[in-house]
């Protein structure tokens, strides 16, 4: 086991508080879209799914909101194609059988 770890490449580093996501969240999904990291729904501090979704932005090295999802919630699947994410299914207030996608301006 050990032979393993120390042949792999890599480093994780702990991000400054301005690197961190704006609103703490588990259970979410992410992609990546116009060369962004987005990061949306979830479950946050109160007991009910997140609506919104953020998208780390290289250069200004900070997330950012961007548009939120028509339907909170949390435990999705995610889809990636070139230009979109969809965010599938889910639980909102239950089982949720709605499908969204993120599109951004200049992924257009």
């Amino acid at each position: 086991m050990t032979d393993s770890i120390s042949s792999l490449a890599g480093i994780w580093i702990k991000p400054s508080r301005t690197s961190r996501m704006r609103e703490k969240r588990a259970d979410f999904v992410a992609g990546c879209l116009g060369g962004r990291v987005i990061a949306a729904g979830g479950l946050g501090n109160e007991p009910l799914p997140l609506g919104t979704a953020e998208s780390y932005n290289p250069v200004k090295r900070r997330w950012e909101y961007v548009a939120p999802m028509p339907t909170a919630r949390c435990s999705s699947a995610l889809l990636q194609t070139n230009s979109m994410l969809f965010v599938i299914g889910g639980v909102a207030q239950g089982p949720s059988h709605a499908v969204e996608a993120l599109c951004l301006p200049e992924t257009v």
